[in-house]
């Protein structure tokens, strides 16, 4: 009895110590704001409490199976886990975590999930850890974690009090979370609403803007806050307005967009932002724009009108300033209510304006305007309308007061048919009698519209009014003397002639010789003659000169009956071709046809097909670029060992004269192979290229002799390069093969001999070029031939791969499609000229470097052998690894080879490595993750990452990389460079 009741007092304590310890937990959260303070001051009582070597909370990446710590406690002589911890660097665990299960592991060496990693565990004081998973609607969000240096048990006891602690602290943290997101949007809130209410009233768009960029630079404590509109160039912007800070000059004027670099240019010509912490990170050139109008950072952000830029909205500071996310938020959406509300008034402002004038032009025609609001039951009559209903003023008229104008006999059709188009119709035409105040009678025409709302709720009606009293009096005299039959030929007559009038079609009468006899209004709006200056030609002479032979057809085949839809082009009178779908029907000794300007139509049905065909190209080059890239690579792997092999093979001395000739034969033709890859990865845009500034001149005329020699004594070579041509923005040696190439196919193009022009100069072009580049100044290199030349089905496919003219076994075909692709990677074009029997011509357009051409700097390649160190190397690839290592072993390196990141680490681990190569693309870790590592853990160890070229877009620039296939000069002189 007496064990059992120390047993009790035991529980007592535990349970009185656990609740002081969750009391102590409530009081440190109360007088907490940060979430991170939260689960720091968490972590510090539980640590103290169960005294761990570690304890920490932290945020999972369920995706990525990362824990992101912010802050984590930790006894004396433990250091912090704080950052990002990949879950599988450290066991198996993590799927565990994933379930939902906590993870309690006494003993790293003995658990099975941990056994593998416990030597990484027992490195960051984690030999016994506990792993308690915190959920959130099903999903695994958190953790809270605590670490041992040592082995150690863990009571039901603790991981009741850890469990209780982790759902307390998230609940804490997400209480926090939310209580801060609420306040910042309820800030967000205040600050929109404020701002709508300050531009609501605004009129004008620089008093939207300027009201806007004041607000943003005072809420965010800019320098600066600005708006620009782009001018129709798209190249230069005008600052309309800013609001800068009493210690910031105003930045009012104009600017060249290219002025600030090309980042900032196509960032903001796509419609992305430009979020700059420091302008410096446009490097010098663009930076320097920013700087002279004092500028150190930005967000910049582009709106688009119909894919075009048409305006900014910029906040700036004067000093480098960290930009967070809810401020971008913030200003995306003040941006976009602002040209929202810009939008809106300039469309008010342009209505008001279409208002008067047609207001003005309706008053010119004497025509009368009526308005009448059907929510207020009130409208108004234009002065004109008040003249025809002998009324002093129209301003808010009553129902009654617009009643009883109405003659008493046409009050009830009039009533009946303006509640009609209130109640389903949209438009209404109709003449009644008005019973002026002097008792005089009018007949008026009247013509009205209703406005509806979103719902489709009538809530306007506006129209206008003829007075035609003079023209019903008429009609009513002539019907008294002509009877019912005449006047109702002169309504089809009148109705004939309004059609004749009012068409927007061409009505013509064409008699027995073609003559036009008669043409309606619509002539001029159309084709922009006056009638007098067709009346009486021939018809035909307008008639395109392709055409006119079936339009004499048609004609002829309308005299004896109806002609419908067949299509013409007419000759407009600013000397443009208009395209016409005519109908024509027989008359009395002449022909009545009927014209329908439909060139809008056909040339966007011409523009879709040209974009359809243009995406089917585009498809299908982008399908082979990605075939030739993918094929480059493997070939390239493949390549590394043959061409390594042979190399140390051709260095023996033991080896006779005949094996040298056959070895060097075979390295010949591994190195004809990887200038293939070259081509290759040319064409399908995956060669890395060189570009810099480049002395063409100088490069054709070194040429001149080479190309001379290659094409025979039958072949005139000339060169024609322009005086002060500016570098061009190239690859020296690409451009070369390119130059080879095309000199080859001219050389090919001419079996019986001819001439070979070279020709360089600058060439300034415009948005409507056909090269289809941003307008401006480029160098022009061509190549021409006086050969036999291509027809258009040919020149359609010539720079398709492999696609060749030669015949099997004379070419690869890969000749212009490299050049194409070379000259699209440095933002260029290629432009093909040819006809058959009268030669070909190619034209590249190559930018204009930004830098002078200087002398490349030429570095002697080391010696081979002699070198000493131990060098750790990686590749997945067994033949690749076994070449690569005898090559280093020639010379002079001891190696130790791994066939996997992992791998590699252990070896680290164990040994002292003095350099380590590896290749890039390899199953698990990347050979760039293997690198970051390494410089983390070994910075001491040179890092050497070999590619096939493929992947370069996967590797920093800052790492050293060497391209497959590489000879071992190549590899010497990299290693050599690491030192």
């Amino acid at each position: 009895m007496a064990r059992r009741g120390a047993d009790e007092e035991q529980d007592s304590d535990a349970i009185t110590r656990r609740y002081e310890l969750l009391a102590d937990l409530a009081d440190r959260f109360r007088d907490l704001e940060d979430p991170d303070a939260i689960a720091y001051a968490a972590a510090e009582i539980l640590g103290q409490r169960l005294a761990v070597s570690r304890a920490g909370y932290g945020t999972i990446d369920k995706q990525a199976e990362t824990i992101r710590i912010e802050r984590d406690w930790n006894a004396p002589g433990v250091a912090s886990l704080a950052g990002t911890l990949h879950f599988r660097d450290y066991g198996s665990y993590i799927d565990d975590l994933k379930a939902g299960r906590t993870v309690v592991v006494a003993d790293a060496d003995l658990d099975p999930r941990t056994a593998a990693s416990a030597a990484s565990l027992k490195a960051i004081c984690a030999h016994s850890f506990v792993n308690m998973p915190v959920t959130e609607q099903g999903g695994f969000v958190a953790l809270l974690f605590l670490n041992h240096a040592t082995a150690r048990s863990w009571s039901e006891e603790e991981l009741d009090l850890i469990r209780d602690v982790a759902e307390r602290t998230r609940n804490a943290v997400a209480r926090r979370e939310a209580e801060q997101a609420l306040r910042k949007n309820e800030a967000r809130l205040r600050f929109l609403d404020t701002l709508a209410s300050a531009t609501i009233h605004a009129r004008d768009a620089d008093q939207v803007m300027a009201a806007t960029t004041r607000m943003l630079g005072e809420r965010l404590g800019l320098s600066d806050a600005a708006y620009a509109d782009m001018e129709a160039d798209e190249d230069m912007f005008n600052i309309r307005g800013d609001w800068h800070a009493a210690d910031a000059r105003s930045i009012v004027g104009r600017y060249r967009l290219a002025s600030f670099g090309g980042l900032a240019v196509a960032c903001l010509r796509s419609g992305h932002p430009l979020v700059l912490d420091d302008v410096a990170e446009l490097g010098e050139d663009g930076a320097r724009a920013f700087l002279d109008i004092g500028i150190r950072a930005t967000i910049c952000l582009p709106f688009l009108k119909e894919g075009r830029l048409t305006a900014l909205m910029a906040i700036h500071d004067s000093n480098p300033r960290h930009w967070t996310a809810d401020e971008l938020g913030l200003l995306r959406e003040v941006a976009e209510r602002s040209w929202a509300h810009v939008e809106r008034v300039r469309s008010e402002a342009a209505l008001r304006e279409s208002e008067s004038r047609l207001r003005l032009a309706i008053e010119g025609a004497r025509i009368g305007t009526w308005d009448w609001d059907l929510v207020r039951m009130r409208g108004s009559w234009s002065a004109r309308t008040c003249e025809i209903m002998g009324v002093d003023s129209g301003d808010d008229m009553t129902p009654e007061q617009r009643l009883n104008a109405i003659h008493p006999d046409d009050r009830e059709r009039v009533t009946g048919i303006v509640g009609r188009l209130i109640k389903s119709g949209d438009q209404f035409s109709t003449e009644y009698r008005i019973i002026r105040p002097d008792g005089g009678v009018r007949w008026i025409a009247s013509r009205g519209i209703v406005q509806r709302d979103a719902t489709g709720r009538a809530f306007r009606t506006t129209g206008i009014v003829r007075d035609v009293t003079q023209r019903r009096e008429a009609q009513e005299a002539l019907k008294a003397l002509n009877g019912t039959l005449e006047q109702q030929v002169a309504e089809r007559t009148a109705e004939r002639d309004r059609m004749w009038r009012l068409s927007g079609d061409l009505f013509l009468v064409v008699g027995r010789r073609w003559e036009i006899r008669a043409v309606n209004p619509a002539l001029g709006p159309l084709l922009g003659y006056a009638p007098e200056e067709v009346m009486g030609q021939r018809f035909v002479r307008f008639v395109h000169p392709d055409e006119r032979d079936s339009v004499a057809l048609a004609i002829r085949a309308a005299a004896t009956g109806p002609l419908r839809d067949f299509v013409a082009r007419l000759h407009a009178k600013d000397g443009s071709w208009r395209r016409f779908a005519w109908t024509a029907a027989p008359g009395e000794g002449e022909a009545y046809v009927i014209g329908r300007d439909v060139t809008e139509e056909a040339e966007r049905r011409e523009e879709l097909e040209r974009a359809q065909d243009a995406l089917r190209q585009a498809q299908k080059m982008e399908s082979l670029g990605q075939l030739t890239g993918g094929v480059a690579h493997d070939f390239n792997n493949l390549l590394t060992p043959i061409i390594g092999s042979l190399d140390l093979l051709r260095r023996k001395s033991a080896a006779s004269e005949r094996e040298q000739r056959l070895i060097g034969a075979a390295l010949e033709s591994a190195e004809r192979a990887r200038t293939l890859v070259q081509r290759l990865l040319a064409f399908a845009r995956r060669q890395p290229l060189q570009a810099g500034p480049v002395d063409l001149g100088a490069l054709i005329h070194g040429m001149s002799e080479l190309i001379a020699s290659t094409s025979g004594p039958q072949i005139k070579v000339s060169v024609d390069v322009a005086e002060a041509l500016p570098p061009a923005l190239a690859d020296a040696n690409q451009l070369e093969m390119a130059i080879l190439n095309l000199s080859v196919n001219a050389r090919d193009a001419m079996p019986d001999g001819g001439r070979l022009t070279l020709a360089a100069s600058t060439e300034t072009i415009d948005a409507e070029h056909r090269a289809e580049l941003p307008p401006g100044r480029y160098v022009r290199l061509t190549v021409a031939d006086s050969g036999e030349g291509m027809d258009e089905e040919t020149m359609a496919r010539a720079i398709e791969p492999f696609f060749s003219t030669k015949g099997i076994g004379k070419g690869t075909g890969l000749g212009l499609s490299m050049v194409h692709g070379l000259v699209s990677q440095l933002g260029g074009a290629m432009l093909l000229s040819s006809k058959p029997g009268l030669g070909t011509l190619v034209e590249l357009l190559l930018p204009i470097a930004d830098s002078p051409v200087t002398a490349a700097d030429k570095r002697d390649l080391p010696d081979v052998g002699g070198a000493a160190g131990l060098v750790l190397l990686v590749d997945d690839e067994s033949l690749v690894r076994e070449a690569t290592g005898e090559l280093l072993r020639d010379l002079g390196y001891q190696v130790i080879e791994a066939e996997s990141g992992r791998e590699a680490l252990d070896h680290l681990a164990d040994q002292a490595i003095d350099l380590l190569v590896t290749d890039h693309l390899m199953p698990g870790m990347s050979g760039t993750d293997l690198a970051r590592t390494v410089r983390e853990l070994y910075p001491a160890v040179k890092t050497l990452i070999v590619s096939g070229y493929a992947e370069l877009e996967g590797i920093s620039p800052d790492l050293p990389r060497l391209a497959k296939p590489f000879r071992q000069e190549e590899l010497a002189e990299s290693l050599a460079r690491l030192k």
